[in-house]
């Protein structure tokens, strides 16, 4: 929805400047101009559209979202990228990046996918904008399990059958 509010603000400012900025004149020079506005107005829809089923690069991020995020899936392709799925919280949508190669942060993915199935948990990603500097603290760790209810405990007096032998 934020693609296409940004590609109809673009074409918008895009005809004004061709409709202002460009020559007023000749009735050819109007045509041209009414042409690549036209043409324009394509070429960012089909790139909005596009852009849609790529994996943006997480440092182009604008709208950084929370320091904390929900692996929804993940695949690397080694020496090119990981990819993962996020969904962080608060939002209504997950979000696809790519993150650059790095044996170490591969591993830890790996790693916390296959301790996650093990346990029945999430898959968390922490402070997914920031650089790594910091590599004790590790990138990607499954969610630790959920503590059981707390029992209720109520205090049931025992039942003890009447011994008098009166009928009731």
């Amino acid at each position: 929805m934020i693609i296409s509010a940004v590609a109809v603000a673009f074409a918008l400012l895009l005809g004004t400047f061709i409709f202002l900025v460009l020559p007023r004149g000749h009735l050819w020079q109007r045509a041209t101009s009414a042409t690549l506005f036209l043409v324009l107005i394509a070429v960012v829809y089909g790139g909005s559209i596009e852009l849609l089923s790529r994996p943006k690069p997480l440092r182009l991020e604008l709208w950084q979202q929370g320091d904390k995020a929900k692996v929804l899936a993940a695949t690397m392709k080694e020496g090119e990228a990981i990819y993962v799925w996020l969904q962080f919280p608060g939002a209504d949508e997950p979000r696809f990046y790519a993150l650059p190669w790095d044996m170490k942060m591969a591993q830890q993915l790996q790693n916390a996918m296959q301790e996650g199935q093990a346990k029945g948990t999430d898959v968390n990603m922490s402070k997914p904008f920031e650089a790594g500097l910091d590599d004790r603290e590790p990138k990607f760790y499954a969610a630790p399990q959920q503590a059981l209810p707390e029992k209720a405990y109520v205090q049931v007096s025992p039942v003890v059958p009447d011994r008098t032998g009166s009928p009731d």
